[in-house]
């Protein structure tokens, strides 16, 4: 049997790799760069004492690591990552995660994209994720918080997600990092069909893609949305707020279309 299927740890147990469920933990992990068990267990659909079993056994040998989240609220969590073996499991290199103000937001879009690959299980459309810091390592020109490709019937499409904490600036005549900024570079984006990396990614051909934008709460909705109005030729970008997507979903009809007055919509 290979290290593929089984890992035999140093108290004398088995931990079989035939499980689907303990490769999907190191494959998530290494997508997403580092977890919650929380998260792990949410992905993985796993109780959550069964994965805290399981992530014992993989800390215990090294094919995942941990390090301390601070915190003043309760129990401070801890992030996985991988360890020395995980990283020959599954052939790849990891690093130990710099706990900043990017990697919190980086945090939150996890939970994002966790969300939406529940959403698209069990529904016979294939859903496949990219995250954030995969993309800022690819150094691409434009860097949303996060990506997904739907596909049904061999038909695909591609989704970009801006997740607005509440921060950044909306509109200055002085400052080219604010947000309607952003919008026009993604305008530029899509007139000239600029998917290449995307289509490399997830192995597809991509005609454009959807800009989804979920703010922080219905008056930032409102103001990105004369924005979009603004700057949206084409209706490709559809907007709402995250406590509506956490409530109903990503496939709920919680979306707006600002370009053209639709209001409501669904994504699919």
């Amino acid at each position: 049997m290979s290290d593929l299927e089984m890992i035999n740890l140093k108290d004398g147990a088995e931990l079989r790799l035939t499980d689907r469920d303990i490769k999907d933990i190191l494959e998530k992990v290494n997508i997403f760069q580092c977890m919650t068990t929380v998260q792990i267990a949410k992905v993985n659909e796993m109780h959550i004492k069964v994965c805290q079993r399981r992530l014992r056994k993989l800390l215990k040998e090294d094919y995942l690591r941990k390090v301390l989240i601070p915190t003043t609220k309760g129990r401070s969590p801890y992030l996985l990552y991988l360890g020395s073996k995980g990283e020959a499991l599954l052939n790849t290199r990891s690093s130990k995660p710099r706990l900043t103000l990017q990697l919190t937001h980086q945090q939150k879009n996890t939970d994002i994209l966790i969300d939406i690959i529940n959403s698209f299980k069990s529904t016979g459309i294939k859903c496949g994720v990219l995250p954030e810091h995969l993309i800022r390592i690819a150094e691409q020109e434009i860097i949303p918080d996060g990506t997904f490709m739907l596909e049904r019937n061999n038909k695909s499409i591609l989704l970009l997600i801006e997740n607005c904490s509440g921060t950044e600036i909306i509109k200055s005549p002085s400052f080219n990092q604010d947000i309607e900024t952003k919008i026009i570079r993604y305008e530029e984006m899509f007139v000239d069909n600029n998917v290449r990396y995307y289509e490399d990614y997830f192995k597809r051909n991509l005609r454009r893609f959807r800009l989804l934008y979920l703010t922080n709460d219905t008056s930032r909705q409102s103001s990105i949305s004369s924005l979009i109005k603004d700057h949206d030729i084409h209706g490709f970008v559809y907007i709402s707020t995250l406590s509506e997507f956490k409530q109903k979903g990503i496939t709920a009809n919680i979306w707006n279309i600002p370009a053209v007055n639709k209001f409501n919509q669904s994504i699919i």
